[in-house]
């Protein structure tokens, strides 16, 4: 479950919202070429520009939707966490013993304690038949856990080599958690880049997400 913040022209509307009305959110978001950043909390917020006409002017206007996870995950995305998940991930019929409380796929055996922490903080989804998969925000998680985004300070002053009079240099560079990095001009410019990246990566994942949904 997600906590749910629309912006609108009057203002904002508060609520709830479920795992399949946000992959619904992420489908329209991805259809319209909305923009769409994912966070490492397992939430998102989908921004776009709407228009309306008042007699015979448009005027534009944000809008937006919020969704915030009522379980956060990223503080529960640890190392052993991510490799657990990434172990559901990797097969097709993960499941749940509900007598041995373990998640099993194949070869490899997720322990009751580590399992119990997977469905306490709303990590994973078991179903009616007890199979098991990542939860969307997990799913979120761990995308943007690996798009950590910055830009560095600018160079600063410094002296050339051989020697010479003090310059300055605004140099920044854009980096990502993923390995993209862009040395740029001036941290504007490298803002820029970052924010273009993220931009790309999140409508990436979103689309892979929406392609095959998760069932409810």
């Amino acid at each position: 479950m997600f906590y749910e913040t629309v912006t609108h022209l009057g203002g904002t509307t508060e609520g709830n919202a479920t795992e399949a009305h946000a992959l619904w959110l992420l489908s329209r978001a991805v259809r319209r070429k909305y923009d769409i950043d994912l966070t490492t909390d397992g939430g998102m917020l989908i921004s776009w520009t709407a228009y309306r006409q008042v007699g015979e002017s448009i005027t534009s206007y944000p809008r937006s939707i919020r969704l915030r996870p009522h379980l956060p995950v990223a503080k529960a995305l640890t190392e052993a966490t991510c490799n657990d998940l990434l172990l559901i991930d990797s097969v097709s019929d993960a499941r749940y013993s509900s007598v041995q409380r373990v998640v099993t796929g194949g070869a490899w055996r997720i322990p009751p304690a580590a399992t119990a922490r997977l469905r306490a903080r709303g990590l994973v989804v078991v179903d009616d038949r007890h199979q098991v998969r990542q939860s969307l925000t997990a799913r979120i998680g761990l995308f943007a856990r690996g798009h950590r985004t910055r830009t560095t300070d600018p160079e600063g002053h410094y002296y050339p080599p051989g020697g010479g009079a003090r310059r300055y240099s605004a140099a920044s560079v854009a980096i990502c958690e993923c390995g993209f990095a862009r040395h740029c001009g001036d941290r504007t410019e490298a803002r820029r880049h970052i924010a273009g990246h993220r931009h790309d990566v999140c409508g990436n994942f979103a689309r892979s997400l929406v392609a095959a949904p998760a069932t409810a």
